[in-house]
């Protein structure tokens, strides 16, 4: 290295880090409300940022319209829409996905079945012919329905090797029991898929994906002038056939547990354990959830929070800990998830019980984690609608809680309000540290002795 190859570095190494720039604040796009021919409503927005069109075909379906002998209906007959039609193959179908530089997908949620297309804005015209004819006329072919039966059935048997994955399968059930259009475990239940037939799968499309339960939305480089015509010559004339448009039934689900109860799924040699904290809460999933939320973070809902800094970072027993409230349409839950050391599950378990007995009662949110939690949701607020499906998924969350247009804008000025005592109010009255039950899938001889010093009751079952 020469004299001047070092003084250059030098001058480069001394240069200042440039200060951050101002930071600008969240304009959510406007939002038109308008209705194809015949009245399937529709939300509009235009973005110009890339010639690219998102859409998204709503159905008030998902996996809660599943019946308790049905548990993954929903989710098959959503995954095979795309996998041929009456007039097109599945290789026809991916052919011209291809050709036109689009994307069609089709799947479901808890609470919603999805039939979405991203387009080149250019051929938005061709490519809604193939979404269309995906909606429309599903083949629902015996071959394909057996490929993907038997993909689907791989796939459950491939994550019950997983503790973590083994327990998310439980939780539903533990919360809302079997009955409960959320009780059902999730990816369905394999003795059910197993028996579906082509009859099964026609009768779900023929009750739940229709005009009279579809709300559409639109994020496009289009102008609306341009983007409905489309739309309507489409779907406009799609009238409901004639069998009953199916209902989803919601019942009060069992009471919370007012003690503490663990349920241990055994799974024999398993190196580690998977730790899930389940309750339901009193949180009406349309009103303010800021403040729940904010008061998350500092429990669970990030790195820096209380349960992953004490069980990875102090005790070093997990490679991560969290907690969160889960949000579906008719209720909300609060998990806590930590994979840990086998021979730490006992003692893990201990620790978290008494991190979130803390902070429920005596240790609750401190001025620093206030304000961290604060300027990080505001600032990242910007940033989570650069793209079309961001915006498009945001209108559809909207949607589903009943938001207001302007609802993301209003996040900020919350946000500058929320105080410590607003936070733990927010998490005391809706987290009850009692109300837990834990979930623990692991090696029963070598856990349940740990588990047996903690005082909780104990259940033993075989891993499904």
């Amino acid at each position: 290295m020469t004299k001047e190859d070092k003084a250059d570095g030098a001058v480069k190494g001394n240069r200042q880090i440039p200060p951050v720039g101002q930071l600008a604040a969240l304009d959510f796009p406007d939002i038109v409300h308008t209705k194809l021919s015949n009245g399937v409503p529709v939300e509009y927005v235009q973005r110009n940022a890339v010639p690219t069109t998102n859409i998204a075909l709503a159905f008030n379906a998902g996996d809660a319209s599943d019946s308790p002998t049905t548990r993954g209906l929903a989710s098959l007959s959503m995954s095979l829409m795309d996998e041929g039609t009456m007039s097109m193959s599945s290789q026809e179908i991916a052919e011209a996905e291809e050709r036109l530089g689009a994307d069609v997908g089709t799947g479901s949620s808890s609470d919603r079945s999805l039939a979405t297309l991203d387009a080149l804005s250019a051929n938005l015209a061709p490519s809604l012919d193939v979404l269309t004819d995906v909606v429309l006329h599903p083949a629902f072919a015996p071959a394909e329905v057996d490929r993907v039966k038997k993909q689907v059935l791989t796939g459950i048997a491939q994550l019950q090797r997983d503790p973590t994955r083994v327990a998310g399968r439980v939780v539903p059930g533990v919360l809302f029991g079997a009955s409960h259009p959320y009780g059902g475990p999730a990816g369905g239940d394999p003795k059910a898929i197993e028996g579906f037939t082509r009859n099964d799968l026609y009768a779900f499309q023929q009750r739940w994906i229709r005009p009279d339960n579809l709300k559409i939305f639109v994020v496009s480089s289009l102008p609306l002038n341009e983007v409905m015509p489309l739309l309507d010559a489409r779907f406009g004339n799609w009238t409901p056939p004639a069998v009953p448009k199916g209902v989803k039934t919601f019942t009060e689900p069992p009471p919370r547990p007012t003690a503490q109860k663990i349920l241990l799924v055994n799974r024999a040699g398993a190196p580690q354990s998977s730790i899930v904290g389940a309750q339901l809460i009193p949180v009406d999933p349309r009103g303010d959830v800021i403040p729940l939320s904010a008061a998350n973070d500092a429990l669970g809902g990030n790195f820096l929070s209380r349960l992953n800094m004490d069980l990875r970072e102090s005790k070093g027993w997990s490679y991560g800990v969290s907690g969160r409230p889960s949000f579906n349409e008719n209720a909300v839950s609060y998990l806590v998830s930590a994979p840990v050391q086998a021979d730490k599950t006992g003692e893990a378990l201990a620790a978290m019980n008494a991190d979130i007995g803390d902070f429920l009662t005596t240790k609750g949110v401190t001025d620093e984690e206030l304000t961290r939690t604060v300027a990080r949701s505001i600032n990242e607020l910007p940033g989570r609608f650069e793209t079309g499906d961001a915006v498009l998924n945001a209108l559809m969350a909207m949607d589903l809680f009943d938001r207001a247009d302007n609802y993301y804008e209003t996040l900020a000025p919350e946000y500058r309000g929320l105080t410590v005592a607003k936070l733990d109010q927010a998490a005391r009255t809706t987290i009850d540290p009692k109300g837990f039950t834990w979930i623990v899938v692991g090696d029963a001889a070598k856990v349940k002795p740990q588990l047996d010093k903690l005082g909780i009751p104990v259940e033993v079952v075989e891993a499904p």
